[in-house]
């Protein structure tokens, strides 16, 4: 087996949309467009986002997210190549929102895809669940900035999922993507 290790939201599944579907229910709007800061896009305090976000990844939504992009065409085809995925997410300590989370992977991908799942806490750190895996080499697959750099700072390779909110962040360590089809294609010809 070969293994690459992937965030979840924003890289595997549509957290983000989904969470404004949430949003929109509950009669919050989206008041500033095309920000990552949900603080800034609905007008909520720093300190009630967390409680929001943290209501959002332990809700039952968590079984029912819709792939990312490309990636339900993708990341059958790395099965197909002997790879799978270690699924590494800030998203609950929750435990059945973790079995929701499985749920919704292997609904989507397909349980072959996956070899594991971490779930840390909403909006975690990822330092202690990548250690076991420093100075690997491994694919390391995120849309988060901060845990790109982290990866590649442990040995990792990094590849960031583009979204308009990174575009000018730049490390010649991470390598920097549209879709799956893009990351497929980098590790194919790097075998």
């Amino acid at each position: 087996m070969k293994k690459i290790l992937t965030d979840c939201d924003g890289v595997l599944l549509d957290w983000e949309n989904a969470f404004h579907d949430w949003m929109v229910q509950r009669g919050y709007n989206k008041v500033v467009q095309g920000t990552y800061d949900l603080s800034v896009a609905y007008d909520l305090h720093h300190e009630h986002k967390h409680d929001v976000v943290t209501e959002f990844n332990n809700s039952s939504r968590m079984g029912w997210l819709h792939p990312f992009r490309d990636a339900a065409e993708i990341v059958p085809l790395f099965a197909e190549r002997g790879y799978q995925f270690e699924v590494i997410t800030s998203m609950s300590l929750d435990p059945y929102s973790g079995k929701l989370r499985q749920y919704n992977l292997d609904d989507v991908f397909g349980s072959d895809a996956f070899c594991g799942l971490t779930c840390l806490d909403t909006g975690a750190d990822k330092h202690a669940a990548l250690e076991p895996y420093r100075d690997t080499g491994l694919y390391w697959i995120e849309d988060k900035w901060q845990n790109a750099v982290l990866g590649a700072d442990m040995g990792l390779k990094s590849i960031i999922i583009d979204h308009p909110h990174k575009r000018e962040m730049y490390d010649s360590r991470i390598t920097r993507v549209e879709n799956w089809k893009q990351i497929y294609n980098i590790i194919a010809e790097n075998e």
